[in-house]
């Protein structure tokens, strides 16, 4: 990789790290903090269940993690890999009874990143250009950032109630 593409992808994986990290934060304080109820809305799930859905989600991570050390050593060949890993193949991996339970919107932004995974596996391979990744990356973490900012997976009482019975 050329050193000003180099500093391009460093400067770019920075700066998306720490906008990260300022999301995670949260707003500023104020002189007299009060903690805002949580907004979002709840997806119930059974335990195991719930269990499956973060798993996804901590999967999508993983991959994402991959790409991104990936990137600077433009190692196409390793992002197309990791992609196709989360594609829509393991879109089918998440029970139909639980994906009954998802909203509609859930389940559009949950297929969009795997599509963007897809995709990215597929221009990876076919490009080789890593701004290109790049730039695929960030508007699929809009996707993660809108659907987390809308949605908390939680278990229901009367989904613990039948968790424990099955058990």
């Amino acid at each position: 990789m050329k050193p000003r593409h180099l500093k391009v992808v460093a400067t770019v994986i920075g700066a998306l790290s720490l906008a990260g990290v300022a999301l995670a934060a949260g707003p500023a304080m104020t002189a007299n903090p009060k903690p805002a109820a949580d907004q979002r809305a709840s997806l119930v799930l059974l335990d195991d269940e719930r269990h499956l859905v973060l798993q996804e989600m901590r999967n999508f991570l993983a991959v994402l993690q991959t790409i991104t050390d990936a990137l600077p050593r433009e190692d196409m060949k390793e992002i197309a890999r990791a992609a196709r890993t989360m594609g829509s193949g393991a879109a089918n991996e998440i029970p139909p009874v639980t994906v009954a339970k998802l909203p509609e919107e859930f389940k559009t932004l949950a297929g969009g990143v795997h599509t963007s995974f897809d995709l990215i596996a597929l221009d990876a391979e076919s490009l080789g250009d890593p701004r290109h990744t790049l730039s695929q990356v960030a508007e699929m973490l809009q996707k993660c950032n809108a659907c987390h900012g809308i949605y908390q997976v939680k278990v229901g009482k009367e989904a613990r109630t039948k968790s424990r019975k099955l058990n």
